[in-house]
């Protein structure tokens, strides 16, 4: 498969992992504290790395001990080193070689990846000489770091990319020239250069047809909820493998993981996330958590919103569904333990609750699952291909000119201000989610209710009948 290259950053607890890894993402997205073994598993997120795109992936502390899910993530964080394409691995420059370090580097070597050894907390010049220790564990790149100074970044990201096979680098390269366009667009679509606008439109016109971009890779789904729904119960029955940490104790996922997985020749990205608590129950290091699950919500393609059948759908659940819904993000509400309702009668009193609680996104699909047994998640993984093909599909600009001509010709906007309000043309100049620019005399005048119909118009003419589309108006 044609994907961006994988960065794994490892190494034992509090050598300044996540630290790096935020340094080297540009943001705070790995949860930093004092307290040993904060970042229990695979963190995943997108970097641009001097102009190049790259999945780096921060990992649970690599230990020995027998201390509460110690042995769980080290598991992950070898889990971690089989996936990447390169290895950054942090060391303590001021502690020097520990022993778990002298572990760490064999099993690094096993694997046999590009490894570079960072030697961080190198604050100093005349500390430079710290990092000599480190050429003992066997690896060629050694650089000396400061993750709170930023010393020494902008090397390591020149080694790591020396470090990539050619086939990655150039991806990753097309990778940053793609989102870099997209933001372009984006921009575009919500500043004011109207003649800009205009140009992207006839251009678009002209070709009848533009090349999609940003398909090249598999669609990423975020699961998302309330805690204990069985998020990362579903995540390990998808993988085949046990890939988020599942427990009994409440809170155990505080990061967003991402995990690839094959299925039928098909590949996606899982999203699995801490669950989303009420803010006024969020205390101390939950709160982080809360914040990494609206950034999966963020970067995926498709939601997927686990429900507890035994509970039923809640106010908060339609919360969280709100919050994907301002991001235009397609959502499945899979609802889950629907093997512990064999009532018929409350079977039905649960769709009836479905339908009321989610009466804001009624074309988004149900799925009755059973994560446990793994029931039903075949079905589940139809609806997400369905979704996504509605997510990236391009309307062709002409076919959408002569289906909305139509439509002027019956339904008009109401008169603005004694004004007859006109919708010109329009085109679609985005997908993920599907875009829709249409110029008009007087924008302002297009009420709340017009563009909420047009909008269902649009989803049932072209195809996008589970998913919601975005319609912006321009004057002209």
């Amino acid at each position: 498969m044609k994907r961006i290259p994988v960065i794994a950053i490892v190494g034992r607890p509090n050598v300044g992992k996540s630290s790096l890894f935020n340094r080297l993402i540009g943001k705070q997205v790995a949860i930093i504290d004092n307290t040993p073994g904060v970042t229990r598993d695979r963190i995943v997120q997108e970097a641009d790395i001097d102009e190049h795109t790259a999945l780096l992936i921060d990992t649970g502390g690599i230990d020995t001990s027998k201390e509460t899910f110690a042995k769980t993530i080290t598991s992950q964080a070898k889990k971690a080193m089989e996936e990447a394409d390169a290895i950054v691995f942090v060391v303590d420059g001021q502690e020097g070689i520990t022993p778990i370090d002298e572990e760490a580097a064999n099993i690094l070597r096993k694997w046999k990846k590009p490894v570079i050894v960072a030697v961080n907390k190198i604050d100093e010049p005349f500390m430079d000489h710290l990092i000599y220790d480190a050429y003992k564990l066997g690896f060629e790149e050694v650089i000396p770091i400061s993750t709170i100074h930023k010393i020494g970044i902008p090397t390591l990201k020149e080694k790591i990319l020396k470090k990539l096979p050619k086939g990655l680098k150039e991806m990753a390269k097309t990778r940053f020239t793609e989102k870099e366009e997209s933001n372009k667009v984006n921009s575009l679509i919500s500043g004011e250069d109207i003649e800009k606008l205009k140009e992207i439109a006839e251009t678009i016109e002209k070709e009848e047809e533009i090349e999609v971009k940003g398909t090249k890779e598999p669609p990423k789904i975020a699961i998302i909820g309330r805690p204990n729904m069985g998020k990362s119960t579903l995540l390990n029955a998808l993988v085949g493998e046990e890939r988020s940490i599942v427990s009994n104790i409440p809170g155990t996922t505080r990061d967003a993981i991402d995990s690839y997985i094959k299925i039928n020749e098909k590949e996606y990205i899982f999203i699995d996330t801490a669950g989303i608590r009420r803010r006024g129950k969020i205390k101390d290091i939950e709160y982080y958590s809360y914040l990494r699950a609206l950034d999966a919500i963020d970067r995926a393609d498709i939601i997927v919103l686990m429900i507890d059948a035994e509970e039923g759908p809640t106010e908060r659940d339609s919360k969280i569904a709100g919050l994907a819904l301002q991001k235009y993000k397609p959502i499945i509400i899979a609802v889950n333990k629907i093997d512990k309702i064999e009532n018929r009668k409350e079977r039905e009193k649960l769709e009836r609750n479905l339908e009321m609680v989610f009466d804001f996104i009624p074309y988004a699909p149900k799925v009755f699952i059973s994560a446990k047994e793994e029931k039903n998640l075949k079905k589940l993984l139809k609806e997400i291909e369905d979704i996504y093909r509605q997510y990236t599909n391009k309307v062709k600009t002409s076919e959408f000119n002569r289906a909305l001509k139509e439509l002027m010709e019956i339904h008009q906007p109401p008169v603005y201000k004694n004004k007859t309000v006109k919708i010109y043309y329009g085109t679609q100049v985005k997908i993920k989610p599907p875009t829709f620019l249409l110029f008009s005399n007087y924008p302002e005048g297009i009420p709340k209710h017009f563009r909420k119909f047009l909008e269902n118009r649009i989803r049932k003419w072209f195809g996008f009948s589970k998913i919601p589309v975005r319609i912006v108006f321009k004057k002209r």
